[in-house]
């Protein structure tokens, strides 16, 4: 790196414990275990030969506007249609029915997360690179809201049934329909905290002059507090996940920095439920340019399931979701540490959550 640069930000292999802190939560609940905030900053601009102990603080806000169905467009849900029963002393066939109807969700929340990570990189070189070890300890509160809206469904009698019966079984049909609604929204939602679920991962990092290569996998365990119902979650499910990721950095001049990342997802069955999120894969990319405050950049995320849930009762509901943002990575004088401040926003999604990502990052190398 050129001396008139700033001091370097470390730590390239950050960027492998970073890739879980933030969202992690199942696919059956609208988010893929990976951290959609994004990963990639200006750790891209790691010195070749630091090793040790890393630690790291991440605090990440989310804050969820909609959530998305299969169209892109905000989550509906079908309501079946049915009989409305009339009291024994009245005849079955003065029964009126009614259609089946689409609700709208209206979905929104609100998550806060801290991430506590430690990890070791290890002195000796292993053809070429060094390994990399870290622990991911998430403490996250989340409040979520799922109420769904629709107009009252139109009875239809039956010929010879009584005009006078139809106002009022109307009246407190319509009360039922929309009391109805109103019970499944409460039942989806609610506010919780606790510790989310453990990763454990392990990488190799080779740090050149110009070219930084990152390969790790990552295991994310279900340690997280979770329950089959509708309320929200902490914990992702009780199923494991294998993160496999390879990320490329490289520095055409010591003030630019080019990076990608690709990460794959690969979910066990969740033993509570036995739905199986299928698998995804995910692309992040970022450009940064050292100024003398600092690194400044743009990051953009893609993340899609390639493969279909399984038992899952929306159906194949597979994740796409594309986000974009900026970041900004300094260093803190006195301390030696890396701080990176950066924001990002939902681009476009299907069977997934949009949200506004703020993230906050603290690294220190011991």
């Amino acid at each position: 790196m050129s001396k008139t640069t700033p001091p370097s930000i470390p730590h390239f292999a950050a960027c492998l414990m970073l890739g879980c802190a933030g969202v992690a939560s199942a696919a059956e609940g609208f988010e893929p275990r990976y951290n959609l905030a994004g990963s990639l900053g200006g750790e891209m601009f790691a010195p070749p030969n630091e090793t040790g102990w890393l630690a790291a603080m991440v605090g990440t806000h989310i804050d969820v506007s909609r959530v998305t169905g299969n169209d892109g467009k905000a989550m509906t849900r079908p309501i079946p249609g049915g009989v409305v029963g009339l009291p024994a002393s009245l005849p079955a066939g003065f029964s009126p029915s009614y259609g089946a109807g689409t609700a709208a969700i209206e979905a929104t929340g609100t998550m806060t997360r801290w991430d506590l990570v430690f990890g070791y990189l290890m002195p000796g070189e292993i053809g070429g690179g060094r390994m990399v070890f870290a622990v991911d300890l998430p403490f996250a509160r989340k409040n979520q809201s799922m109420m769904p809206h629709a107009g009252t469904a139109r009875l239809d009698w039956p010929a010879g049934a009584p005009g006078a019966l139809r106002p009022a079984v109307e009246a407190q049909f319509g009360a039922q329909y929309q009391a109805a609604l109103q019970a499944q929204g409460a039942g989806a939602s609610g506010e919780i905290s606790g510790i989310g679920d453990v990763e454990v991962l392990a990488g190799w990092q080779y740090l050149g002059e110009k070219l930084r290569v990152l390969a790790s996998t990552a295991l994310v365990l279900p340690t997280g507090k979770y329950a089959t119902d509708a309320k929200p979650d902490i914990g992702s499910g009780n199923f494991t996940t294998l993160r496999p990721a390879l990320q490329l950095a490289y520095l055409p001049t010591p003030k630019l920095a080019l990076a990608a990342k690709l990460s794959v997802g690969l979910n066990t069955r969740n033993r509570d439920n036995q739905l199986r999120s299928g698998n995804w894969a995910g692309v992040e990319t970022a450009i940064g340019y050292m100024t003398p405050i600092g690194v400044l950049g743009l990051h953009a995320i893609r993340l899609q399931q390639y493969q279909d849930d399984d038992n899952n009762p929306l159906g194949p509901s597979r994740i796409r979701s594309t986000n974009a943002g900026a970041f900004f990575t300094t260093k803190i004088p006195g301390l030696d540490a890396a701080l990176t401040i950066q924001h990002i926003a939902t681009l476009s999604s299907r069977n997934a959550k949009d949200a506004n990502f703020t993230q906050v990052r603290l690294i220190k190398v011991f």
